[in-house]
């Protein structure tokens, strides 16, 4: 039944393209079905995944600092992107394009190294603006790592867990895949092809290289983890965000505990220290902590309030949209 359905498909009538389109997805539900079962039965690492998978789902938009500063920069875009190149990944991987997944990690590293730059002090907000607008090119891996140690805690990080090689090693790997890194990173070996006609194929699920995706999804997302940390270490402690603010605080910039938990166990293990101490000395910590502290918590009447005031907000939005 299946060899007919591929002739079919293979020697009818219909155009190149449309062969391609119909090669493709032949049997899609079945490839990821066959993925899923693998990585929830089979995948040694599989509630690690997850956690990964949760952090970026729930988490990773919530980690940007909310100043004006910041945002007037860059907005939510590099993390909102960030997660769909990451979403992406993932869906490639379930259906057997894995050049794609790979492809779409490299991109969510590169682009969360990148917006990390271009959030700091010392680039323009000009320069900055002109990237978002897709005006200026993105600026090389190697060359804003080599910028961001040369100061603060990307700098004592390098110094102290030769951090700029950890991450350039991990860029390398995935470009492995991209540059075409001999017949090992090609779709033959990377799907265990067996038949190349009329310039087409169907895509296929090979466990070993799925394994191997999955390893990748969760160094990268770690490492992902670790430049936020840095970037923003207040996400390293959990402050009680809605109890002082309710509804009315910044849009983002602060984690509960559950959700610094996360962050925690995430941190790739040869920083684990480094990071621990952090939580224990870093002075930022110390005084958002600090200003938390010094804060009421919000009375079941201030909470009403402010739901009465986001009600009338809405409602105004509502009617100037009729």
């Amino acid at each position: 039944m299946l060899m007919n359905e591929l002739t079919n498909i293979i020697m009818g009538n219909s155009k190149p393209i449309e062969k391609k389109g119909r090669l493709f997805t032949h049997r899609i539900n079945e490839r990821v079905d066959a993925s899923l079962e693998f990585i929830k039965t089979k995948y040694e690492n599989y509630p690690e995944l997850e956690l990964a998978i949760d952090y970026i789902e729930y988490f990773h938009s919530e980690t940007i600092i909310a100043e004006i500063s910041q945002l007037e920069k860059l907005g939510y875009y590099p993390s909102t992107e960030t997660e769909m190149e990451l979403d992406h990944s993932i869906k490639h991987a379930l259906i057997g394009s894995y050049k794609s997944a790979f492809s779409d990690l490299r991109r969510a590293l590169e682009l969360t190294v990148t917006a990390v730059y271009l959030s700091s002090e010392d680039v323009d907000k000009q320069n900055a603006i002109d990237w978002i607008m897709s005006i200026k090119d993105t600026p090389g891996f190697s060359n804003v790592l080599n910028k961001l140690i040369k100061n603060g805690r990307f700098k004592d990080i390098n110094d102290k867990c030769e951090w700029k090689s950890n991450l350039q090693n991990l860029y390398w790997l995935l470009s492995d895949f991209s540059h075409n890194k001999g017949q090992l990173k090609g779709y033959r070996e990377l799907n265990d092809i067996n038949f190349f006609m009329a310039g087409t194929s169907m895509p296929t699920i090979k466990t070993d290289t799925l394994r191997l995706f999955c390893d990748f999804y969760i160094k990268t997302v770690k490492e992902i983890v670790a430049l936020q940390a840095l970037y923003n270490p207040v996400i390293l402690v959990g402050v009680p965000f809605e109890e002082k603010f309710g509804l009315e605080g910044p849009m983002s910039g602060y984690l509960n505990d559950g959700q610094a938990e996360v962050v925690n166990n995430l941190i790739p293990t040869n920083y684990k220290d480094y990071f621990n101490q952090i939580i224990d000395n870093d002075e930022e910590i110390k005084s958002v902590v600090d200003y938390f502290n010094s804060m009421p918590d919000l009375t079941e009447d201030d909470l009403k309030e402010q739901a009465k005031r986001q009600d009338e907000f809405f409602n105004q939005m509502k009617s100037k949209q009729e």
